[in-house]
């Protein structure tokens, strides 16, 4: 049964994955919003001062654009499902030119990616407090790689490593919290460093920003 649910988590994780790069907002420049706008491809948008993104690292980011003293960032959302932002402190006749009646929601996917993501944490939560021992660690070895570990990697990581109710023999030594501790504060780490370097080298096409954790 566990090897079905893992298959499963895999491929919902690949899910949330594909939905969270699709949707994730890249900077297109003033010109681009302007074009949307003319051949009426803003399907939603949203002014605000600053991104912002109150979601756990754990999980994949779901940004916002928070409102300020001054509305210098435009995000719209386009039909094909993904999100773009221009700058326009200096663009301030564009706020005239918006269209009217149009959804707020800028992330259109943001309630497929959070929703998977509250699933994987019921799982492992469920799993790990109310189910049988951990074999290859202790029980909070496991949670930090959950807790601090991005893109629900950490969690990904434990349904192929741990098989719960198969009844094998409890190790003398286990790996500690401790080191769960240090393991998922070296891996979150090297996850930013890369993810920073493909965003350098590949541009933010491939990569967004707001995807780094």
């Amino acid at each position: 049964m566990w090897r079905i649910v893992r298959w499963v988590l895999l491929a919902l994780w690949l899910v949330a994955a594909g939905a969270a790069w699709w949707g994730a907002p890249r900077e297109a420049g003033v010109e681009r919003a302007f074009a949307d706008m003319a051949s009426d491809r803003v399907v939603a948008y949203q002014l605000g001062a600053q991104w912002r993104d109150n979601a756990p690292d754990r999980w994949f980011a779901v940004p916002t654009v928070e409102g300020g003293e001054q509305d210098r960032i435009f995000a719209w959302r386009t039909p094909d499902g993904r999100a773009h932002w221009a700058d326009i402190s200096d663009t301030p006749d564009l706020k005239a030119q918006l269209p009217q009646h149009r959804s707020a929601n800028v992330l259109g996917l943001s309630t497929l990616i959070n929703g998977i993501g509250l699933l994987f944490t019921l799982v492992f939560l469920g799993v790990l407090w109310a189910g049988p021992t951990p074999v290859t660690g202790t029980r909070w070895y496991w949670w930090w790689l959950f807790a601090l570990i991005p893109f629900g990697l950490g969690v990904l990581y434990w349904t192929f490593r741990e098989v719960p109710w198969a009844r094998p023999e409890i190790p003398e030594t286990r790996r500690t919290g401790w080191r769960g501790l240090g393991i998922a504060i070296v891996v979150s780490v090297l996850v930013s460093v890369i993810l920073f370097g493909l965003t350098r080298l590949f541009g933010e096409a491939a990569f967004p920003d707001v995807l780094t954790p």
